[in-house]
């Protein structure tokens, strides 16, 4: 009996062993998973995404784990707003592969006065399916009936087949027109509807009229919300208002005598003729800015780069530096004499962007000691500028997008294959975003 067990056990097929890419993908994930862990929340949060985004074509079962991971984080970020575009992220990534998960995630969302986050939820899980036209007109329907309203997927639909199928743009318009939020309506949901009615007007009159009722009943309601961004640069008054003008254009496009009839009926449509906007004369330029020196020759271009100010000193100095003409010891000298100027300018978003054209100029010339010191002060200013740990910081009254810039350098030193260690950067994110892109060279390269 032990025999026919022993030859059962060795000639029963067995499990494959994981192939070199998967035990590659493991070790890669795991670590990048492990520094994720590490980073300030919404970093980590877009290091698990950028992750997904790339395993999830031969590996859905692990892109569906590293979304569950970035979805559990979402606590971590303070800003409302941020965590539900952040949500968003997570919807478009899960939608190929788990939608019943994807439109579970988007009903959990909210419709802000300023931003309808339900709509754009679904609008990037019909992205997805947009070669699908069928299943991609349903998620639409259901997007609709979850609560969702200002759908661009919605009113694409509608402009599509107003020419193609007449029928088809009507039953859209139809249930855009039924998913009006009634009860608390805000400004841009009626003039989101005024535009959509004016789209379908030349089809459907009696639609067309039933939607801008809607829509004036929702204009003259105290429940009408008023988005704060709005709210700052006018009174709600003005914002009323705006929504009446619109209310008038498109009665006045169907039909002049329908316009008077219902002037008739509200007053608040009795508005005085909007002025032509004037054209603001051409301003005359100032040109102070940088110095245009190709014309000259080399010396007196340097000469005359060295009397600017440090910002335009750097730029035009990286400029003379790329000159065919140059002996290498002269670029090496110019390139380098760019640095120094570049170490002189506060931190900013130009400081940012001449340290990286400088950095890129000796990488790509082979010179990494000169590369990794340009680097090194490149991310010196990143870390000073972007010390509030979300994706977008303000310093100095300046607003920089920390977690591209980020992403940007990390593509940059894998563009030249230098690693971060090489160039002695220590930063959790930037590791993390190189290991993402090592990744994404491996399965592609597979």
């Amino acid at each position: 009996m032990a025999v026919i067990v022993l030859a059962l056990l060795l000639f029963a097929p067995q499990p494959p062993e994981s192939s070199a890419e998967q035990k590659q993908v493991e070790v890669l994930t795991t670590q990048i998973r492990r520094l994720a862990a590490s980073e300030p929340a919404i970093y980590g949060i877009d290091t698990r995404l950028r992750t997904a985004e790339v395993v999830a074509g031969k590996y859905p079962k692990r892109a569906r784990e590293l979304l569950q991971d970035a979805e559990a984080e979402l606590s971590g970020v303070i800003s409302q707003d941020e965590r539900d575009r952040i949500r968003i992220r997570i919807i478009h990534a899960f939608a190929p592969l788990d939608l019943e998960e994807a439109e579970r995630l988007a009903k959990s969302l909210r419709r802000g006065a300023d931003v309808d986050y339900i709509a754009r939820a679904y609008d990037e899980i019909y992205s997805c399916f947009e070669q699908r036209p069928a299943q991609a007109r349903e998620i639409v329907s259901r997007g609709l009936a979850a609560g969702a309203f200002r759908m661009n997927s919605a009113s694409r639909l509608v402009e599509d087949q107003i020419k193609s199928s007449p029928e088809g743009a009507t039953a859209m318009f139809s249930e855009i027109l039924g998913a009006f939020p009634i009860e608390s309506p805000s400004s841009e949901d009626v003039l989101y509807l005024l535009q959509e009615t004016r789209n379908i007007a030349k089809l459907n009159r009696a639609l067309a009229i039933e939607a801008i009722d809607k829509a004036l009943s929702a204009a003259v309601s105290e429940s009408l919300r008023i988005p704060a961004s709005e709210d700052k640069k006018k009174n709600p008054r003005a914002t009323r208002e705006r929504m009446f003008h619109e209310i008038v254009a498109v009665l006045e496009s169907i039909d002049p005598a329908l316009l008077k009839r219902y002037k008739d009926a509200h007053q608040q449509l009795d508005l005085p003729v909007l002025p032509e906007k004037e054209e603001k004369p051409k301003e005359e330029k100032n040109d102070d800015g940088e110095p245009d020196l190709s014309p000259l020759p080399y010396s007196e271009a340097l000469a005359r780069a060295r009397k600017l100010g440090p910002g335009f000193r750097a730029i035009v100095l990286i400029t003379i530096s790329r000159r065919e003409e140059l002996t290498a010891q002269q670029r090496a000298s110019v390139a380098t004499e760019a640095l120094s100027a570049a170490d002189q300018m506060s931190p900013s978003e130009g400081r940012l962007i001449v340290l990286a054209m400088i950095s890129r100029d000796f990488a790509r010339r082979g010179e990494l000691a000169n590369a990794g010191l340009a680097a090194q002060l490149l991310l010196e200013t990143h870390n000073k500028v972007c010390a509030c740990a979300a994706a977008r910081c303000r310093y100095a009254s300046e607003d920089f997008d920390c977690m591209q810039n980020v992403e940007d350098f990390a593509e940059y030193l894998d563009e030249f294959k230098v690693s971060a260690d090489a160039l002695s950067l220590d930063n959790i994110s930037l590791q993390a975003r190189m290991l993402v892109l090592k990744l994404h060279s491996l399965l592609k390269s597979n």
